[in-house]
């Protein structure tokens, strides 16, 4: 097995294959917590769409985890957005509206913070990580985290945060496990569905988490990775990446 990491770019060719383990990662970690109804909103042309803006955000990098040579997961770092930085008492909000799923919406995202973490403009947050379900426990998420995160560190970055649903027990483990801690929660408005005439507002609770640029490193460090994941990289050119 060949691994590579690559830049996100405005490629069908890429972004099409990456859309598929995208969608399939997604849905293996939301249908738990999410309605059938919700979950149908999420059809394939959604992660297109969704890949093609983060191709075209200047503000972000995404970094592409290849295997023999196939796309299959990424991981998003960009700047923490500006409420982030000046809570008041606890909190800090920001309005979102817009369109959303054909209906026009305004909606106070309120940020609680449960105990003081320095973020500035030294802080990345991590917009999405999903690794395709089918290439999953064998250690290739802490290992694109393991590449790309002393990059950040050689560009000047601190720490991170990042934003996860608070019902998904499996990935807060994983954060926990490179070195987040949980600091403050949230709620995110994700759609609204209109159904026998009703309307139902979907809002999901969210947790996030914090850590430093250097905890991260350490904790990978230290993270022994499986047995399995070890056997099936295979050295290439002397070298086993």
């Amino acid at each position: 097995m060949h691994i590579s990491i690559t830049r996100l770019e405005k490629k069908l060719s890429q972004i099409l294959p990456l859309s598929e383990a995208y969608q399939r990662s997604y849905n293996k970690l939301s249908e738990q917590y999410k309605s059938p109804e919700e979950m149908a909103l999420y059809s394939r042309g959604y992660f297109l769409k969704k890949l093609w803006k983060m191709a075209e955000d200047n503000e972000s990098v995404v970094a592409v985890l290849n295997i023999n040579g196939t796309p299959r997961g990424f991981v998003r770092y960009s700047a923490i957005p500006e409420y982030y930085t000046a809570p008041i008492n606890g909190q800090s909000r920001d309005m979102e509206k817009g369109m959303l799923d054909g209906f026009e919406f305004a909606w106070y995202r309120k940020i609680n913070f449960e105990r003081n973490i320095k973020l500035d403009k030294k802080t990345l947050i991590v917009n999405q990580i999903y690794i395709d379900p089918e290439m999953q426990h064998l250690g290739l998420g802490t290992h694109l985290l393991n590449r790309t995160i002393p990059e950040l560190k050689k560009h000047g970055y601190e720490s991170l945060i990042i934003e996860y649903n608070a019902n998904n027990t499996n990935a807060e483990k994983f954060y926990r496990g490179i070195g987040f801690s949980a600091f403050a929660t949230t709620q995110d408005f994700d759609h609204i569905i209109k159904k026998d005439g009703q309307t139902t507002f979907c809002i999901s609770d969210v947790a996030i988490a914090h850590t430093t640029i250097d905890n991260a490193i350490a904790s990978m460090r230290n993270k022994q990775l499986s047995k399995t994941y070890i056997t099936m990289v295979q050295r290439r050119n002397g070298k086993d990446y």
